[in-house]
């Protein structure tokens, strides 16, 4: 599904064509007609929508203008012979995967399944350089199980191309620990008919940081992810939170009296059913409120009320998605 061919106008879509099957076929040279903005957005809209291009570089390109006609050098990272070879390798990979998608009745249900698989199945990998090229495409995350943020999303709008999930590749920036903006990539994903932002590589840190499977970027809304993801094309309306796993999940809290009557619930499941001890939910909290003493007032009050007193715990946090994961001893 090429959603950014989707959005072209006639004169668009004939330049990605033309520059699409010109890559496809590794031409040295592809003569454009068009400004050369227009073409080089046109390309990044190519590598977007098609992750198995992985042949070219991601982020350089060559081109230079004579009269009306633009013209592009593409860059090839492999000869055609490898390309087909690597090509051959991820189908080989895909096709269990594309198998088991058959079988899976509804969109959400394919989507958690995509998550699950990455979750399991990529790792983040640091130090990698611009050059790095596989690290940037799907070529890192199938055959090496290794990719940063853009090979990642466009993993998982592989595999969604293969669910039959209309899903793109974001690009944009992101917040990071020093609280400087830097460059990232994620996924805008529809589900029945809601769009959602979707970002796995941070799940992926998050879960193999905390040994926990988690969904804080899975399914969230445009008022959540701009906490912390900047400077990115708003290309469909995200508002839904049908969807989204702490809302299927009943776990949405808001205040003091929610979050205690949620932690009695959970603290009586763990006492009477053998229930997990991984407590997770969403909550949100006026100005000014600490997270962690109310979280910690809170447990205090259901632990009395339920008569079931744990050794301790340890509380993580992502406070700029107001997500919570407490663990009892």
């Amino acid at each position: 599904m090429r959603y950014y061919f989707s959005k072209l106008d006639k004169e668009g879509r004939e330049i990605y064509k033309k520059l699409y099957f010109g890559m496809q076929n590794f031409e040295k040279k592809i003569s454009l007609k068009g400004t050369e903005n227009i073409v080089r957005e046109i390309y990044y809209m190519i590598i977007k929508d098609n992750p198995m291009m992985f042949f070219v570089h991601p982020s350089k390109l060559t081109y230079f203008k004579i009269g009306n006609y633009v013209w592009i050098e593409p860059i090839y990272v492999y000869r055609k012979e490898e390309a087909n070879k690597i090509m051959n390798e991820i189908n080989i990979k895909l096709k269990p995967l594309e198998k088991k998608l058959k079988t899976i009745n509804t969109k959400l249900e394919r989507e958690r399944f995509i998550h699950k698989y990455l979750l399991e199945n990529v790792r983040y990998k640091y130090n990698c350089s611009e050059d790095d090229f596989e690290c940037h495409t799907i070529v890192g995350s199938f055959l090496y199980k290794q990719a940063v943020c853009d090979g990642i999303s466009k993993a998982f709008k592989q595999l969604c191309d293969l669910a039959r999930i209309n899903c793109n590749v974001v690009f944009g920036d992101s917040w990071n620990e020093y609280e400087k903006p830097q460059k990232h990539a994620w996924n805008m994903v529809k589900i029945d008919k809601d769009w959602y932002h979707i970002d796995v590589t941070w799940n992926i840190n998050l879960s193999q940081r905390f040994k926990y499977v988690r969904y804080d970027y899975f399914n969230i809304r445009e008022s959540d992810v701009i906490k912390d993801h900047i400077n990115f094309d708003k290309l469909e309306i995200c508002d839904s939170l049908k969807n989204n796993f702490f809302y299927e999940n009943k776990c949405i809290l808001n205040g003091r009296n929610e979050l205690e009557k949620f932690l009695v619930d959970k603290l009586n499941n763990i006492k009477n059913n053998n229930a997990s001890k991984n407590i997770y939910f969403k909550l949100y909290l006026k100005e000014n409120e600490d997270a962690c003493s109310l979280i910690s007032n809170a447990i205090s009050k259901a632990s009395i009320k339920t008569f079931y007193f744990s050794t301790g715990y340890t509380l993580n946090s992502n406070s700029t998605q107001n997500v919570y994961l407490i663990r009892l001893n």
